[in-house]
């Protein structure tokens, strides 16, 4: 009874211990959790302390300063030439495309010349009938004027004649009259007599004048009837159509537009092709108002493109658009977009008409100066300007040290440093939210470069 009583105990024994293991066991993971946990915190509030540190640290270098004006536009010829032709006809062969290269003199195209050549021959041989008639008409003018002025001088002479009988007839009944062999009536009558040989001769000379006047006129009439021939104009005008009929190129260069086709019809005015003289080249860019004031002609410009890599072109601003276009520059060609607009010769012909490119205007050329960020020059409360560089310490620690400057031009991002303690190669420290004081001290983990944000020590070290 006794053996049954200690057998049922050490049953009712052994789950007491088994918890009691159990709970020695989470006693142990939790404690070695909570110093897993704790290291972790530790280790994460040195990293957040040493980001939170970490500052870049850059060489101060020599930049150039150069006011410049960076363009984007695209490649033309320097000038552009409209191809016409007078010749109103049939177009027969057109022999260039867009995009062949030309010389001058090389044909483009031709228009049928038959029915020009015909219409001419019909024309002149109308004008010579016509300036037959014309001179036939002129010479019997001509002649009239002398034969009136012939038959004036026969009537004048014969009523001079009449005159002078008249007189003497005159004379003669006067002296009778006053010798009392002759009567009054008869001395009358001779008087009449001379008094109407007077007036036909008036009345001659009027009437022959007249006539002489009217023969001059129809001279006169014949010289404007020849200068304002209507038919002589008209010759002109197909002559000059014929010499049109063969186009050739007024100018080397790159045709650009073809507009006409064979079997169009030409008419006057309507441009046929167009030519760009690619002798010399030119970039037509848009530039923005707060740029447009500073450009001039004669700056010079450098060019690049995808075509030519890295390579500089030289060019110049040979024009400034002062006007603000409401759409895209001069043409299509150029590119850009509504603003004001330069045009920059080029000294190169390597380049092809219609490439993009990029231009950069010299407004005004500076050089290599020390210059540094003007958002991390700091003023002090007399007024003096400084920045902040980082100072090595032997044990390869860094601190924050105070350099006066002098500042010069602000050019973009940069100022210029004329004077003062900083020189080339000093590590400034590029403090932008204004945190780091003087006397600061940084280890060599808590600097950086912008190229690598987790720089260590041995890159301190070849920074410094």
């Amino acid at each position: 009874m006794k053996d049954k009583k200690n057998q049922t105990q050490a049953v009712a024994l052994k789950p007491k211990r088994k918890k009691k293991t159990i709970l020695i066991v989470v006693l142990i993971i939790v404690v070695v959790l909570v110093a897993i946990i704790g290291s972790a915190v530790k280790n994460m509030t040195k990293q957040v302390e040493a980001v939170t540190n970490m500052v870049e640290v850059e060489e101060v270098q020599k930049r150039d300063l150069s006011d410049t004006i960076a363009l984007k536009g695209s490649i033309s010829g320097v000038s552009s030439t409209n191809i016409v032709s007078k010749a109103v006809s049939e177009i027969t062969a057109v022999n260039v495309q867009v995009g062949d290269v030309v010389k001058e003199g090389d044909v483009l195209c031709t228009l049928d010349a038959t029915s020009i050549e015909e219409s001419i021959a019909d024309l002149e041989k109308t004008v010579s009938n016509t300036n037959a008639v014309n001179s036939i008409n002129s010479r019997t003018n001509a002649k009239s004027v002398d034969e009136a002025i012939a038959d004036q001088a026969t009537q004048l002479d014969e009523a001079m004649k009449a005159i002078s009988q008249a007189q003497e007839d005159y004379d003669g009944a006067e002296v009778r009259y006053d010798r009392g062999e002759g009567d009054f009536a008869s001395l009358q009558a001779a008087q009449r007599a001379l008094e109407t040989a007077q007036e036909n001769y008036d009345k001659v000379l009027e009437t022959t004048n007249r006539a002489i006047e009217t023969a001059k006129t129809a001279v006169e009439l014949d010289k404007y009837r020849n200068d304002d021939n209507t038919s002589q104009d008209t010759l002109k005008s197909l002559r000059e159509q014929l010499e049109d009929c063969t186009v050739t190129a007024p100018c080397g260069g790159v045709v650009t537009a073809v507009n006409v086709r064979v079997g169009d019809i030409n008419s006057e005015k309507t441009t046929m092709l167009t030519i760009e003289d690619t002798s010399s080249l030119k970039i037509v860019a848009t530039v923005s108002e707060t740029d447009i004031l500073k450009v001039q002609e004669g700056m010079k410009a450098t060019i690049t493109s995808e075509a030519t890599g890295e390579e500089e072109i030289s060019g110049e601003v040979t024009r400034v658009v002062r006007v603000k276009s409401s759409g895209s520059t001069a043409d299509s060609s150029q590119g850009g977009s509504a603003g004001y607009s330069v045009e920059i010769t080029i000294d190169s012909t390597e380049l092809l008409i219609g490439m993009d490119a990029k231009a950069k205007i010299m407004v005004k050329e500076k050089g290599e100066c020390l210059a540094v960020p003007y958002d991390l020059i700091k003023t002090d409360e007399n007024g003096s300007s400084y920045v902040l560089v980082a100072e090595t310490n032997e044990d390869g620690s860094a601190t924050a040290v105070r350099k006066n400057i002098e500042l010069g031009e602000e050019v973009d991002y940069y100022t210029e440093v004329t004077g003062g303690d900083l020189k080339e190669g000093d590590r400034m420290i590029y403090d932008y939210a204004g945190t780091v004081t003087e006397g600061q001290v940084f280890t060599a983990d808590q600097m950086y470069s912008g190229d690598s944000m987790n720089m260590t020590g041995t890159d301190a070290e070849v920074m410094e």
